[in-house]
C-alpha cells in the first residue's frame, strides 16, 4: 500500500465548502492585499497562541528574517541554534549579518539539547534561536533560565509546531518573538506560501508592521528600510478557516502518529 507524502485533497477535504465560501468572500469584495481577512486573522492567530500581536507575512523566512530584524543584532553577533534544524532559520540568522552558533539537538526528542547550551555562549551570543520540531515544544524552563542569566533574547521558528504547547502556553508564546510558515506542508498551511510574527511586544509588531511594508505604516511615509512580504486576503481567508480546525487535526495526527509506533518496530 503506498501513501502519498502529503495528500492535499484530503487534508482540505473535510471543511472544503468552508474554504470555497471564504475564498468566494474575498472574491466579491475584491481586496487582496490587507483586507478585512487578514486583520481577522491575525487577532485569531495571537489569540490562539496567546500573544497580544501577530503580523502576517510572505513567507516562513520573512518572518524569521524580520523577526531577528527588529532586534538590531550587530554584524558579528552569535545567535545559538539546532544543529538539526532547516536551513531557512540558518539564512535568517545570516541574512541579520550574525553567525549562527550550533547545538546538537537531545538523542531522544531531536530538539536543541539545553544541557549543551551554556558551553557555547560567549560574549558575541546575543539570543537563542529555538526551533519547535514534529509538533513538539523545546524544553523552555532551562533555556529561559539561560537567557535570564546571559541577558539573551529567545526567538523562536514555530514553523513544524503550529498549536504545540509546553506548560499551558502555546508555541509562539514562549519568547520574545516568534516566526511561523504557513507552507502548504505545514499542519496548518495555506493554499501558496505565507507565514506570520507573533510577540507581546507592540514596538516589535509595529516594527514588522513597517517591515513587512516598503518601511511603511502611513501611507507615503517610510520610516525604515522595508521589504515587500504581506500575507494577502485570499490565504489569511483559507487560514482563518483550518485555524478552526487545528486542534482537532492536530488530535489526527497524534493518534496516526501513535498508531506508527505502536505498528512500525526497527532495531533504530
Amino acid at each position: 500500500m503506498e501513501i502519498p507524502y502529503c495528500n492535499f485533497y484530503k487534508l482540505h477535504e473535510r471543511y472544503r465548502d468552508e474554504i470555497d465560501q471564504a475564498i468566494k468572500i474575498v472574491l466579491d469584495h475584491g481586496q487582496f492585499i490587507q483586507g478585512q481577512e487578514l486583520t481577522a486573522f491575525e487577532q485569531q492567530f495571537a489569540q490562539f497562541c496567546g500573544t497580544k500581536y501577530a503580523v502576517g507575512v510572505g513567507n516562513g523566512l520573512d518572518a524569521l528574517i524580520l523577526s531577528l530584524m527588529t532586534l538590531h543584532f550587530e554584524p558579528g553577533d552569535e545567535i545559538i541554534v539546532p544543529a538539526n534544524t532547516y536551513i531557512a532559520t540558518i539564512l535568517a540568522i545570516t541574512h541579520n549579518h550574525c553567525v549562527p552558533v550550533l547545538v546538537e539537538p537531545d538523542e531522544h526528542t531531536s530538539l536543541i539539547d539545553p544541557t549543551k547550551i551554556e558551553e557555547k555562549i560567549t560574549p558575541k551570543t546575543k539570543a537563542i534561536l529555538v526551533v519547535h520540531f514534529y509538533g513538539r515544544a523545546v524544553e523552555m524552563a532551562p533555556i529561559v533560565r539561560l537567557a535570564e542569566k546571559y541577558h539573551l533574547h529567545i526567538v523562536e521558528d514555530g514553523a513544524q509546531a503550529h498549536g504545540a504547547q509546553y506548560q499551558g502556553n502555546r508555541v509562539g508564546h514562549l519568547g520574545t518573538i516568534a516566526g511561523f510558515s504557513f507552507h502548504p506542508t505545514k499542519n496548518l498551511g495555506c493554499c501558496g506560501d505565507g507565514g506570520i510574527v507573533t510577540t507581546d511586544r507592540e514596538d516589535l509588531a509595529n516594527e514588522i508592521r513597517a517591515l513587512r511594508n516598503y518601511g511603511s505604516i502611513e501611507k507615503y511615509v517610510h520610516i525604515c528600510k522595508g521589504f515587500h512580504s504581506k500575507l494577502d486576503t485570499l490565504q489569511a481567508a483559507v487560514l482563518s478557516v483550518k485555524l478552526r480546525h487545528l486542534d482537532a487535526d492536530n488530535a489526527i495526527r497524534r493518534k496516526i502518529a501513535k498508531f506508527y509506533c505502536e505498528h512500525i518496530h526497527h532495531p533504530l
